[in-house]
């Protein structure tokens, strides 16, 4: 009797040391000041530069309520809770970002200081400016040379799946909507509403993806021309956008994935990474979309050829991140090249990136007629429909149309599946040494499409802290029979620990085998991302110069 009581107080005090350490209060040494340990590094620096400056945050959250069932619209009030904080200290331009249970406003440093100190508030980020990944260039033969037209010989072009293009926009080009629209969906997450693609990025983008070639003779075709698009348009008419409307466009193609049968997301645009992928909120919202069954694709950043220059969300393990490569204008790969500006890996977690390459370099592809870049650069005219662009973002879109064409052929394709297949099929680009710089390799459409292995990647990653907050309420109650890497981890039987009793942060889920979660099964849709997400609280018109790079059209120069 003595040996069980001795037990039971050993499990009580092991349990009570895990969630204090779970649930931590920390103060700073300065009760005035900021806990910084809650603090993005960016931001941190920014606000000691700057002690009277306004500053654009990110709040992340943790779960409202322990130790009782959560609510299956605990984000949405977890992204009600940071909003109500944000407003309470003076936040202003409020945003929810009912996706990650967190909340976006400006701040003042009095404000972030105050927050940091809230044991609701998990981390504040610095809502960064982001920029299109793109810029102008000359003539390519891409599509011969990820072996696109054999698939095409196989009656697969990529009908019937909707690729999400989250960008500047999308112009009713012919090769879009002729002979019948293939534009079947749009939103506009922009402080400046406007039709079609004022910037010209998007369009571009969206012709890799999915032109048709009907004012070229299909000269100028993209990978899956008969894929559908969803334009979902998050960077304004001045070439800008920021982390929280990219979250936001990402969120409104999870809530609608059904609707327009949306498998792929294609984000041609990114931001400097200043911290791990564990807290950076943009990660978590494209793993969401990814275990939602999206295939994220996004541009590895034109930041080369400097080691560890990979933009985020790109630095996420989990999605796709696609790097240029210089096909010099010919068929063979014996003279391909990485281009110098194709950002290399590794990440700040030491994650080897991009995942592929494909080609980046003098990309033609749909014009947006009178748009800044249309205006900015005549040169670059191909005809009267087409554009020459340069860069990781022309990389992307040639992965995010192979994936459309692979989905096509295989619907039941799941995510992880669907990057392993690209991965384990790409052609090796024998002139080029640096795994960091072309990962597996050249992306071949022909291979992935007809790969029968049907491994999954991603294999042993832990997700992003957000990521584990928001899909607590989905897998609360769930047999922990098979969900712990070290049933014993700390000395403690977590089979056998009920849910009420876990402390649900780093301790715990850094020791969740996430692989044996069946992520189909999952119930997504009762999640209620969109109960604050498309509120009255985040559409105030406002654009900031605080807290991030440039990211104007302008800006971007000429890479040749």
């Amino acid at each position: 009797m003595k040996h069980l009581t001795f037990r039971v107080v050993f499990v009580v005090l092991a349990l009570l040391l895990l969630f204090s350490a779970s649930f931590p209060l920390a103060q700073p040494a300065n009760a005035d000041g900021p806990v910084s340990s809650k603090i993005d590094p960016a931001l941190l620096a920014a606000m000691n530069a700057n002690p009277r400056g306004e500053f654009d945050v990110i709040v992340q959250t943790g779960v409202p309520g322990g130790g009782k069932k959560p609510s299956p619209k605990v984000n949405a009030e977890r992204a009600k809770g940071a909003a109500d904080r944000l407003k309470a200290n003076g936040g202003k331009y409020l945003k929810g970002l009912a996706l990650i249970g967190g909340a976006a406003a400006t701040m003042n440093v009095d404000g972030i200081t105050k927050l940091s100190r809230d044991p609701f508030v998990k981390f504040i980020v610095l809502d960064k400016k982001l920029k299109p990944m793109g810029t102008p260039a000359a003539q390519s033969i891409y599509t011969q040379l990820v072996r696109a037209p054999e698939v095409w010989a196989q009656g697969i072009t990529g009908q019937g799946i909707g690729v999400a293009v989250i960008d500047s926009g999308v112009a009713s080009a012919n090769d879009l909507v002729l002979p019948n629209s293939r534009v079947i969906g749009s939103v506009d997450l922009t402080a400046t509403p406007g039709s079609g693609d004022p910037g010209g990025h998007g369009t571009h983008v969206a012709g890799i993806v999915a032109g048709n070639g009907s004012d070229s003779a299909q000269g100028w075709m993209g990978i899956a021309p008969g894929a559908n698009i969803v334009n979902v348009r998050v960077i304004g008419r001045e070439g800008t956008t920021n982390v929280s409307t990219v979250i936001r466009g990402i969120e409104w193609a999870v809530v609608n994935r059904r609707t327009y049968n949306i498998r792929v997301i294609n984000m041609s645009l990114g931001g400097q990474a200043t911290s791990s992928y564990r807290t950076d909120p943009m990660v978590a919202a494209v793993e969401i979309a990814w275990h939602s069954g999206i295939v994220v694709v996004m541009a590895a950043g034109n930041s080369g050829p400097t080691a560890g220059s990979i933009v985020t969300p790109a630095t996420d393990p989990y999605g796709i991140a696609v790097g240029a490569l210089d096909d010099n204008g010919t068929l063979t790969t014996l003279d391909d090249t990485i281009p110098w500006f194709s950002s290399r890996g590794p990440t700040p977690d030491g994650v080897v990136k991009p995942d592929l390459v494909a080609p980046g370099r003098k990309i033609v592809s749909l014009r947006s007629v009178s748009s800044f870049l249309d205006n900015a650069l005549p040169d670059r005219r191909t005809g009267n429909s087409y554009f020459r662009l340069t860069g990781t973002s022309m990389s992307s879109p040639v992965v995010a149309g192979t994936v459309a064409l692979m989905l096509q052929k295989n619907p039941a394709l799941t995510p992880n599946q669907v990057k392993n297949s690209l991965k384990v099929t790409a052609r090796p680009a024998e002139s080029v040494l640096d795994v960091n710089a072309k990962g597996a390799g050249l992306v071949d459409a022909y291979g992935a499409v007809n790969n029968t292995a049907m491994a999954s990647a991603n294999r042993g990653l832990t997700p992003s802290d957000d990521f584990a907050l928001a899909v607590y309420p989905l897998l609360y109650g769930t047999s922990t029979t098979n969900l712990w890497r070290d049933p014993h981890y700390m000395g403690l039987d977590w089979v056998n620990i009920g849910w009420d009793n876990i402390g649900w942060d780093r301790i715990t889920w850094d020791n969740i085998n996430w692989d044996n979660i069946g992520w189909d099964n999952i119930g997504w849709d009762n999640i209620g991302w969109d109960n604050i997400g498309w509120d009255n609280i985040g559409w105030d018109a406002h654009t900031s110069s605080t807290g991030g790079q440039s990211a104007d059209w302008a800006a971007l120069g000429t890479l040749d």
